[in-house]
């Protein structure tokens, strides 16, 4: 039995493609309903043998060495990735005819990333060894060989197909049961929340019109519920048979659907526009798509007039926009005038006061006011447990919020009780492949990170990343806020390697997200900077927190709790590295920023001489 599935053989110049598909590779899980069908290799396993990607250290003779010879001969398939860099790297072409000889042609499959197959020159992205068969004597052959590929190319397989055929060759199973079956698995993650929120919203559009009880407005507003119900069956219809494919149609492109027939269909009725514009506002927002989710919402709120239950609740889901992108401005702005939307004297007001003073709560963390926040959101707890109904998820929420309020202020033991509450609840409610009880487990991880137990932080962030991983599309901003906690973690643990590569990737989601000049990249690079500094790259420390200080000074303004922060980082940075007088500049910068943000606070004689002894020296 082979110890590693595939041999990934590549160029140098391609190896950020290799680390996606070793990656991919390893952490597929098969369909259920394929696991343990027979195969050419035994049963279908739940996931694949380990894949070998090692090619750090490639010897300088032009042998290949006995540490490669040794896995290609111990694995069960190579993948070439083929670009232009691949089909002239003398190692790659080294790998493929070591390969053939010892396992025959038809193990060898092909991932194409860029250039041609057979265009020759240039643009050719097959080696050699790749485009020719054998000969019987065990060299090269000039007769063509016609081999297996996928196509990540622009236009080609995409990613998931491409990654599922090398699968499907891979484990000998059907390539159609398996994007079947795939699909299907991921859709159900993603269509519960789709398909269940345009239900319930269609639900209650018909439960409001009921309410109303008069017959002449309760026949014209049963029409607008048909309606509703058509909107709902028609959002989930195959558009054009002869170009839908049903088993790829995802939750993104029936939402993206319903999104355009909520604005353009429902024109003339404005009550029944909002309402559902608002709905797909929200999921875009619980997909982690919050451009997509501020445009739907924004599109409602225009359809609404006065003061009414359903403006309050649009302009709170703004502020947690806001809040998401770090705009404490628009996220102050947007809950004032929700509290000002709604009739306070109206069955619904103690709900809506509830959400209010939560999301007020959720702000005062952006102005560093914890103690504040902590309050605020212990307030909303309260209310939340006084109203009428299930309300265990608002709870939750509000335990782990009010949480990372006190873990700021060090009340650990606090912290710790909420945390604990909070993630019994989800469990309880939604098991543990869920993205709340990840998030119980994410905030537990602070705690014990902040308390100084790193290896119990550690244990616990894995749990939540792994969780993420499962439940979640790779560019969701919660999987970029986990890695900073996990690369956090590692800093703290002496894992520099392991600190800048979550960094890194949750800074380029971020980017993606948000634009290159948003706050959350400066966070990235800020704590990038502190395991820079720790594994003695002084320079690169620097340059990432003058990135951080430009995008700060854009967002936040000179006076804010993180510029002084990260004065404070770039003054011990600098006094580590014996540049004692900019040290203390820099310190002393710090402090009077937390001088004109609370003159009273009773750690300022500490910091005080903290930066004197920066300072001094040495």
């Amino acid at each position: 039995m082979s110890r590693y599935s595939a041999f990934i053989s590549y160029s140098h110049a391609d190896q950020a493609s290799a680390r996606w598909l070793h990656q991919a590779l390893e952490t597929f899980r098969m369909p259920k309903q394929l696991v343990g069908t027979p195969s050419e290799f035994g049963p279908v396993p739940k996931k694949l043998p380990p894949v070998f990607r090692d090619r750090e250290e490639l010897p300088a003779s032009g042998d290949l060495g006995e540490h490669l010879r040794a896995a290609l001969a111990d694995s069960r398939f190579q993948i070439v990735l083929c670009s232009p860099r691949a089909a002239k790297s003398k190692w790659v072409n080294e790998e493929i005819l070591t390969f053939k000889r010892l396992h025959g042609e038809h193990r060898t499959l092909a991932l194409i990333l860029s250039g041609e197959p057979y265009a020759g020159g240039d643009t050719e992205c097959f080696p050699e060894a790749l485009r020719f068969h054998l000969a019987p004597d065990g060299s090269l052959s000039d007769t063509p060989a016609e081999p297996i590929a996928a196509d990540i190319r622009p236009g080609k397989d995409g990613k998931r197909l491409a990654l599922l055929k090398l699968i499907a060759g891979m484990s000998d199973v059907r390539l159609d049961g398996l994007v079947r079956r795939d699909a299907a698995r991921r859709q159900r993650r993603m269509m519960f929340i789709t398909g269940a929120s345009l239900a319930i919203m269609v639900v209650t559009i018909g439960l409001a019109i009921y309410a109303e009880g008069q017959r002449r407005i309760a026949v014209r507003q049963q029409q607008l519920a048909d309606r509703s119900l058509e909107f709902l069956i028609g959002t989930f219809a195959i558009a054009n048979p002869a170009t839908d494919n049903p088993r790829t149609i995802t939750a993104l492109t029936i939402l993206n659907r319903a999104s355009r027939r909520a604005a353009d269909e429902f024109r003339e009725e404005p009550a029944i526009s909002s309402r559902l514009l608002r709905a797909t506002g929200e999921i875009y927002f619980n997909l982690g798509l919050p451009k997509e989710a501020e445009k739907d919402l924004r599109a409602a709120l225009a359809q609404t007039e006065g003061m009414s239950e359903e403006r309050g609740h649009i302009l709170l889901k703004l502020a947690a926009v806001a809040y998401k992108r770090g705009d404490l401005k628009a996220a102050r702005s947007a809950i004032d005038e929700a509290a000002r939307s709604y009739p306070k004297n109206a069955s619904y007001a103690p709900g809506l006061d509830a959400e209010v003073i939560e999301q007020r709560g959720m702000t005062e963390v952006l102005a560093g006011r914890y103690a504040e926040s902590a309050r605020l959101l212990g307030e909303a707890a309260t209310r939340y447990a006084q109203l009428d109904g299930d309300h265990r998820n608002d709870l939750g929420r509000v335990w782990m919020s009010q949480g990372q309020s006190l873990v700021r202020l060090k009340r650990f033991a606090e912290a710790e009780r909420l945390f604990a509450k909070a993630e019994q609840s989800f469990s309880a409610a939604y098991g543990r492949n869920h993205v709340l009880t990840a998030n119980a487990f994410q905030n537990q991880a602070l705690a014990d990170f902040e308390s100084g137990d790193a290896a119990r932080a550690a244990q616990r962030i894995a749990q939540a990343v792994a969780i993420y991983d499962r439940v979640l599309e790779g560019d969701h901003p919660t999987v970029a806020a986990a890695l900073i906690l996990q690369g956090r973690i590692k800093t703290a643990q002496g894992m520099t390697a392991g600190a800048l590569t979550a960094f890194d990737r949750a800074r380029a989601i971020y980017r993606r997200l948000y634009g290159p000049r948003n706050a959350a990249v400066g966070d990235a690079d800020f704590y990038a900077a502190e395991a820079e500094a720790k594994a003695g790259k002084v320079d690169a420390a620097l340059a990432r927190l003058a990135r951080t200080k430009s995008i700060y000074d854009e967002n936040y303004g000179a006076i804010d709790p993180d510029q002084a922060e990260l004065m404070m980082v770039r003054a011990r940075i600098l006094a580590a590295a014996g540049r004692r007088a900019e040290a203390g500049e820099n310190c002393r910068a710090g402090l009077s920023i937390l001088v004109k943000l609370d003159p009273s606070d009773p750690s300022l004689p500490k910091t005080r001489a903290g930066c004197a002894a920066l300072a001094a020296p040495s």
